[in-house]
Formats: structure tokens, sequence, C-alpha cells
């Protein structure tokens, strides 16, 4: 994967109207010290890493089961080279620099017809590129440069042409509602992300007990007697985690503090941790699994930096969507956690090579390479690393699926 890796691969999560996850957009970002040409101007550099993509990581590794949406370049989109994706799967994105020209008005054609699905990237009614809407399965709005008369105006026009509109750029709870109200069929942004805080708002008894579990948790000091007790009082967490011991002991569990101990305090602190996160049902599992990479990404970086204990650094990448989880800004859900100083200030402010790292990942994530490197760590180390925080992430989340559900 020596191609692969020469690369940062971020994804972005594209949702349907209900928060369910459709698919991502992937996001392929040279790194500043590779000896790779610039993606953005090399057909061939582009080509190379999908086929690494397809050929040794595997799409399914990436984007499960989803959908897959590509930019691909004038000059690939004009080979006459039959594209290799997966039809099924893989949505070809068209650039929006992309000059209108009749080979590329023939490629478009020769896509749909051969039964692949095309997408207008960061569109934005430009009329010279109006021509392309007729070979478009989806136009992609880039909604932080169109105004909302013309969205009303334009958005109606596409919808009864049949088309389906992604809102791009949506960050917000309420550039949602409003693209929802529009009628867009998808969303892209990290909206889901952020926390719907409502002034004067306290935690919930129910997310109140969540955090004083997770404060537990982390405690190197607490009795796992006291442990035990503590989650026996949630009989949901209860139940998966006898579950869950169940189905990775070859011995029979007979009680919450049996299981307890075969975790393990290290062992409990990340998946009592996720087990208490889960059990927020009103937010979309893509939540869950961003908060996955996360954690997987800083521990293993910080098995590299040996500042903290790597479990510390797993708890920081966890932590870092807890605010979107509460609904409470970051600050007011850590104060009720007895946290290590250090943690508190990478989470809040991003400092020490814990923070450091943090930012890393949440920048890898948006497909930005302008970020400082943990520990001065090679890009293609930091690029093989996320692809493997994907994977792991990905099996968490099906195990989830299959023994806590």
């Amino acid at each position: 994967m020596s191609e692969l890796t020469d690369i940062f691969l971020g994804r972005q999560p594209i949702f349907r109207a209900d928060h369910s996850l459709y698919g991502f957009e992937l996001l392929f970002r040279a790194a500043e010290s590779s000896t790779q040409a610039d993606f953005s101007q090399a057909d061939a550099a582009s080509a190379q890493v999908m086929v690494n993509l397809f050929g040794e990581l595997g799409l399914k590794e990436v984007v499960g089961s989803h959908h897959a949406f590509i930019n691909l370049t004038e000059g690939l989109l004009t080979q006459k080279n039959r594209p290799f994706f997966p039809k099924d799967q893989v949505v070809i994105e068209v650039l929006e620099d992309a000059p209108v020209s009749p080979a590329l008005l023939d490629s478009l054609r020769g896509l749909r017809a051969h039964g692949y699905r095309v997408a207008l990237d960061d569109y934005v009614f430009n009329p010279e590129l109006a021509e392309l809407e007729a070979f478009a399965d989806i136009i992609k709005v880039d909604i932080m440069q169109v105004g909302p008369k013309q969205l009303e105006t334009h958005c109606a026009r596409l919808k009864a042409q049949g088309v389906r509109l992604l809102a791009e750029k949506v960050e917000t709870r309420q550039q949602f509602e409003f693209c929802q109200k529009l009628g867009f069929d998808f969303f892209q942004g990290y909206f889901f992300a952020k926390p719907q805080i409502v002034q004067g708002k306290s935690l919930s008894a129910n997310k109140l007990t969540l955090v004083q579990l997770l404060a537990k948790v982390n405690d190197p000091d607490v009795a796992l007697q006291d442990l035990s007790a503590l989650i026996s009082q949630d009989v949901s967490l209860s139940h998966k985690i006898m579950r869950l011991a169940s189905n990775t002991s070859p011995h029979k569990i007979e009680s919450i503090h049996q299981a307890v101990l075969q975790f393990g305090l290290n062992r409990l602190q990340s998946w009592v941790s996720l087990l208490a996160m889960t059990q927020m049902d009103d937010k979309p599992p893509e939540l869950m699994r961003t908060a996955l990479i996360r954690a997987h990404f800083c521990e293993m970086i910080g098995r590299r930096v040996q500042d903290l204990a790597p479990e510390t650094y797993f708890t920081i990448g966890l932590f870092s969507v807890l605010d979107a989880m509460m609904d409470q800004e970051l600050s007011s859900v850590l104060i009720h956690l007895n946290l290590d100083d250090r943690v508190m200030l990478a989470l809040i402010d991003f400092e020490g090579e814990p923070g450091k790292t943090l930012k890393a990942a949440l920048a890898i994530e948006q497909g930005q390479i302008d970020f400082d490197r943990p520990a001065d760590l090679a890009p293609r180390w930091l690029s093989q690393s996320y692809l493997e925080a994907m994977a792991y992430a990905n099996d968490v989340m099906t195990l989830a699926e299959k023994q806590i559900g």
C-alpha cells in the first residue's frame, strides 16, 4: 500500500433527511512532504490512488455498504477507458471547475448508459454549467455560496425534473432544517457532530447518570465492586455488558461483577465508555463511529509519543464528541468528570501532544493537510494509522450491532 499511504484519506458523511447514513465523499489529499504529484493537477496520480483504494485497501473497508462519492478530474472523465468502479456503490462526482465540452458531455452520456450515477459537485447554478444538469442524478449545492432566495427558486425547478439534491457544507442544525424544508434529499457536513444547545437547559437525569458512569470508569482509583454496583443501576447497560461478556468468554457469566472482573479496568474503560455513549439513541450512529475513529487514531499516536498512557489518548478521542452526544458545551460536560488537567487542556484547548493529536484527527477527517503533525510523525505513518482507525471503528460498530444491539 505504498502509494496509498502517501496521501491522507478523509471522509465526509452524507445523510438522508432522517439522519440515516447514505454514504461518504472520499477526500484524497497529498501529504505536504509526499513525493507524489499534487492530486488536483495529476490525473495519473489520482488514478493510482483509486486503483490502490479498490485493489489493496478495499472500498468496503472505507465505506462499508454505503455509497462512495468520488471526485474525478476532467482528464479522467474524458478518458476512453471504461471506469472499473462498482456501479452499485460508487457515485462519480464532476468537479465544479470541469469545463463543459463535447468530450465531457459524451463521457457523461456514456457513464449514464452503463448504469453509473453522476453527481455535480459544488454546484452554484452557474449558467455556463447548466448543460450538465441533464446528466446529473444528484446535484450537490454549495449552500454557503448560494443565497436563500436563489436556493428556493432553483430547488423547486430541479426537483420538478426529478433531480435529487444534496446540500453541501451544512454545519449547523438551522442550516439542516432550512434545507430540509426546501426538499433537499441529502445533507453533507458536520452538523451532526455539533451540540444542539438550548440556553438554560441542564443535563437530563439519564444523561447525567451516564456522565457519572464515564467519570467512574476513568477513575484509576475506582474499586471494581463500586463500578459493578454503578453499572447494575442501569438495566439496559447491565444487559449489554452481560451479553458482551458472554459472547467473548468461554465461561458462563453469572453476575455483573463477574463480567467486570473478567474485563478488567483497562478494558472496561473503553467498553463501558462505548456502551454508555450508545445509550444516546437520539443521535446518528455515525457520531459514534466518528468518536471511535478519533479514539483509536489518538491511541496509536499515544503509543508512539508515550507522554500519557495510550488508554488516555483513546479517551481524549472518544470524549471529543461528548458535546454533541449530550447537547451541551464540552466544558460543561467535562466539569462533571474528574479528568487529568492534561486531558482537559487537550479536549478544550488542543494543548500539548494529546491536543495536537486530536486536532490532527479532526483535520484528516475533514480533508485538511495543513496541520501540525504530533511528535513530528511521518505523514505516511499518520495516513496509515487513520486508515487502520477507520477499519477498527467499522469492526467495533459491527460487533456492537451483533452482540449488544
